[in-house]
């Protein structure tokens, strides 16, 4: 957990693949993020599939590297038991609803949630269905 007044982001990965192509508007956010003392951190499931993705590429070493160097600048939460337990709620809860969610997100989602921290992405409709995780876009 982050020290107290301290925020910890929680990057998607959507927000990640922005950052590592230079979209200009998620540069300028992350840089103003760290220059206003926000913890930047990510999951174990995104990084995942970051190098996933990396690792399909024509430029497959130049590309990982790119992730792994990303990848060292951020705090990185792996899935823990709370984690793992709060997933298996949701996705059980969701389904129930007749709104299922793909594994991958209810990771990402309850392992932000656990820290305590807020998740960063485009895809806020998607997230919000998980009960208690604060979202940020």
């Amino acid at each position: 957990m982050e020290p107290m007044g301290i925020e910890t982001i929680c990057l998607d990965t959507d927000i990640l693949i922005d950052e590592l192509r230079g979209d200009p508007e998620t540069v300028r956010l992350v840089l103003e993020l760290e220059s206003e003392g926000a913890i930047l951190a990510t999951t174990t499931v995104n990084a995942f599939e970051l190098i996933y993705d990396a690792s399909k590429t024509r430029e497959r070493a130049r590309n990982r590297d790119a992730v792994e160097k990303l990848l060292d600048r951020l705090v990185v939460y792996d899935l823990d038991l709370k984690a793992a337990i709060k997933s298996g709620e949701v996705v059980a809860q969701l389904e129930a609803e007749g709104r299922p969610i793909d594994f991958r997100d209810a990771f990402i989602g309850a392992i932000a949630s656990v820290n305590g921290s807020v998740l960063l992405t485009k895809n806020v409709g998607h997230f919000g269905r998980i009960p208690g995780l604060k979202l940020r876009e």
